[in-house]
Order: structure tokens, then C-alpha cells, then sequence
């Protein structure tokens, strides 16, 4: 597989001057920088642009340009470049800025929502006796166990973020993070305080979970275009979560981004583009990922190396089998039980004609089938299959297999399922 997923970051990408290739080149990007003036009451693009870093760095001003320059450089992406992406996933406020552009949630909703759960984060500060740590050099199961012992003997400190197989974040009270700090150095790890407003991703974070909450209890949600993952579980969302509580119970608990990578390699990811400022999200993937093809947008060199890929995924997407190749394919080959020469004509031979007719087609104009083409594909092969007899089992089973190898597994759920004693 060749699929591709595009990735937003979260704290600790911003940095003065991001935006401004964005800001400068395109007038989309100006215009949703402008929008989001608007609804803060305050100059994003200036923050952006010129700092002051103290003030761009607090929480409740990061989020929001974060959201609004992710967004914002992916829609230019979409409309450059036109292809096809698989999967989003995001890193803390960045899965609200995936779940924005797959259109879940409407702009404007989008930069509100961030801005308020920046405030509510910030607040939750713990009178300054709590913070986080990074923890690198050593597997995440063994923080894990340690920290674990750790808080269940009382002294106050949880993961926060399970970044990479050898990174890991830790929340918690400075005494609880210490003592956690003296424990893993000595198993050989590198403990380093992080400057934080807050201890994110942990049981401190639940009064700003209740203010976000009741933010989003009045915002309208969209339908979801592109797949988008679940950071807090490490899967995709699927059509019976609750998207908002899902966001809301995020601020409390760690961030799995370890599994969203799993995951999403697992289900055929192979390229990587990291969708807004700075280079994080792409050292995790590499460090996660050892195959991994991953960019980031926002460098120019990147965005160079990303043409030339994209040419690669074009034409390897162009050679591999697509749905009505395959059901061309299984119209010949199924095994004719029913010699009635006029069903044969007509339930066999003339949809034949039509799915071949449609595979020269678009082998003639090199594309990708589209939904409507194969939905038609599917029908005359399921009319091929029954005039000539085909058990049921056999169709349900060459229908599973033609769906997993056009990897449309998304579009024709339905066609997954062998019946019972299939092959």
C-alpha cells in the first residue's frame, strides 16, 4: 500500500515567523488569518510574524495560531496539489486542526473552540507546583512502570504524551516529577524539565475539560470528508464516536501518538507530510516508523522532495489494481453454471461489455476509477455472478477479495464479510 497521511502538530512547533511564506504567497491563507483576527479581537498574523515570543508561546494564543496556520497551509495543499489523502491524524490541539480540515468543524467553530481550550488549559496552572518533564533514551513501557509505582504510592506524576518508542512526556506535581526524574536516570534515561504554562494531558486539566465542554455543547458538527484518527486511543474515529467528548476527555489523558503511528503503518501508510509550522511531527514518525516517507510542508526543500514523490504515488496508485479491473477480471474467470443461452446474453455478456468499457476508459485517460464507476462495476458483476449461478459463498468471497486488493475497503464496507462457509 501507498497510502498517506497528513499530520498537524501541536505545542511546541510555534515559533515567531511562522506562517510567513503562507502569508506572503497565498491569499487564502491571508484571508484566513484575517478571519481569525476578527473573532480573537487581536492581530494573529502579527503575533505570528513578529512576536513577541513570550506572548506567542502563551498556551491560549499557541493553540489558536496553530490551528489557524495548520489549516490554513493544508487548504492550500488540497488545492495545489489535488491528491488524494488517505488519513489525518493530530498531536493534541493539532487533532482539533485535523478534525477542522476534514470539515467536521467549521472554521470560525474551529478557532473559537482552540482559543477557548488554550484559556481553559492555561488556568488550570496549579498555582505553579506542577509542570512536565521529557523523558528520552529508554522504552515508554519502562516510564510507564515506573510512573505507574510512582503515582499509586502517592507522589502525583502520570504520562502525558507517549511521543515515540523512546520519548515520553510526563505530567505531574514538581516533587512527584523529581523524584520520577531521579528514578529514571538512574535506569539510563535523559530527563529534561519542559517550560510549560501547565501540566497538560493529565488529572489537572479537569476543570478545563468542563469549560470545554460546555463550549462545544453549542457548535454544529460537519461530516467527516477524510478519516481522521483518534489520538487519545491510537485509532480512527468511527461514525458512532462522540467526537466532542472525545476532545473533552483528551485534556485528561495521555496522548497515544505512539499508536496513532502504529496504526495508521499498519493500514498501509507509507507517506508522511507534516501539515503546518516546524519539523516535530516528522522526527517522531522517523523515529517510529522505520520505512516511513515523511515531509514536512512547511520547509521548502521538503516541498520539493514531496513533488517528486508525489509523481512516484501517482504512478504506483495508476499500476495497482483498481476496483474494475478486478471485477473484469472476475467475470471471466467465475465458472458458468446456467447454459440458458438468452439469461447468458443477457445477465453475462452484455454487462461484460460494460465493465470492459469502463476499464478502457479510464486506462485510456490514466485515472483512478471513480465512486460511481465502481459502485457500477460491483452491480454488473453481482448481475454476471447471479446468471451464471455463482454459490454465494463464492461471490462473497471474490467480492472481499477484489475490495482488499483495490484497498476500497472504506468505500464498499459491505462487501468485507464472507458468508459463512466461504472459502
Amino acid at each position: 500500500m501507498n497510502k498517506i497521511v497528513a499530520m498537524f502538530p501541536g505545542q511546541a512547533s510555534q515559533f515567531v515567523g511562522m506562517g510567513k511564506f503562507w502569508i506572503e504567497n497565498h491569499e487564502s491563507v491571508r484571508q484566513r488569518f484575517a478571519e481569525a483576527s476578527e473573532i480573537l479581537g487581536f492581530d494573529l498574523a502579527a503575533l505570528c510574524l513578529g512576536g513577541p515570543a513570550l506572548q506567542l508561546n502563551q498556551t491560549e494564543n499557541t493553540q489558536v495560531a496553530l490551528l489557524t496556520s495548520s489549516v490554513a497551509m493544508f487548504e492550500v495543499f488540497q488545492k495545489e496539489t489535488g491528491i488524494k489523502l488517505d488519513y489525518l491524524a493530530g498531536h493534541s490541539i493539532g487533532e482539533l486542526s485535523a478534525l477542522t480540515a476534514a470539515g467536521v468543524f467549521q472554521f470560525a467553530d474551529g478557532v473559537r473552540i482552540a482559543r477557548a481550550r488554550g484559556e481553559a488549559m492555561s488556568s488550570c496552572n496549579a498555582g505553579g507546583t506542577a509542570s512536565m518533564s521529557a523523558v528520552t533514551r529508554i522504552k515508554g513501557e519502562l516510564v510507564e512502570t515506573v510512573v505507574a509505582a510512582l503515582d499509586g504510592a502517592g507522589h502525583d506524576v502520570q504520562v502525558a504524551n507517549y511521543n515515540s518508542p523512546t520519548q515520553t512526556i510526563l505530567s505531574g506535581s514538581k516533587a512527584g516529577l523529581a523524584l520520577a526524574g531521579e528514578q529514571l536516570e538512574a535506569l539510563g534515561a535523559r530527563v529534561v524539565a519542559l517550560n510549560v504554562s501547565g501540566p497538560f494531558h493529565s488529572r489537572y486539566m479537569a476543570d478545563a475539560s468542563e469549560a470545554l465542554a460546555n463550549v462545544l455543547q453549542s457548535v454544529t458538527l460537519g461530516t467527516m470528508a477524510i478519516p481522521v484518527m483518534n489520538g487519545q486511543e491510537g485509532r480512527l474515529y468511527t461514525a458512532q464516536d462522540d467526537v466532542k467528548a472525545a476532545l473533552v476527555s483528551q485534556l485528561t489523558a495521555p496522548v497515544r501518538w505512539t499508536s496513532v503511528l502504529d496504526q495508521l503503518s499498519a493500514q498501509g501508510v507509507r507517506n508522511w507530510l507534516e501539515m503546518g509550522p516546524g519539523t516535530v511531527l516528522k522526527k517522531l514518525v522517523l523515529q517510529t516508523v522505520p520505512e516511513a516517507s515523511a515531509f514536512t510542508y512547511d520547509q521548502e526543500a521538503d516541498r520539493a522532495d514531496w513533488v517528486a514523490q508525489e509523481a512516484k504515488i501517482r504512478e504506483s496508485i495508476l499500476q495497482a489494481p483498481n476496483a474494475v479491473g478486478l471485477c473484469l477480471g472476475a467475470a471471466v474467470s467465475t465458472r458458468n453454471l446456467n447454459w440458458d443461452e438468452a439469461a447468458y446474453q443477457t445477465g453475462v455478456v452484455q454487462p461484460y461489455k460494460e465493465i470492459q468499457a469502463l476499464h478502457e476508459k479510464i486506462e485510456q485517460e490514466k485515472r483512478l476509477p471513480e465512486t460511481a464507476e465502481m459502485v457500477r462495476a460491483f452491480a454488473l458483476l453481482k448481475t454476471i455472478f447471479q446468471t451464471k449461478g455463482t454459490p454465494l459463498q463464492d461471490q462473497a468471497y471474490r467480492l472481499q477479495r477484489i475490495v482488499k486488493q483495490s484497498g476500497t475497503e472504506e468505500l464498499f464496507p459491505e462487501h468485507l464479510e464472507v458468508v459463512e462457509g466461504g472459502r
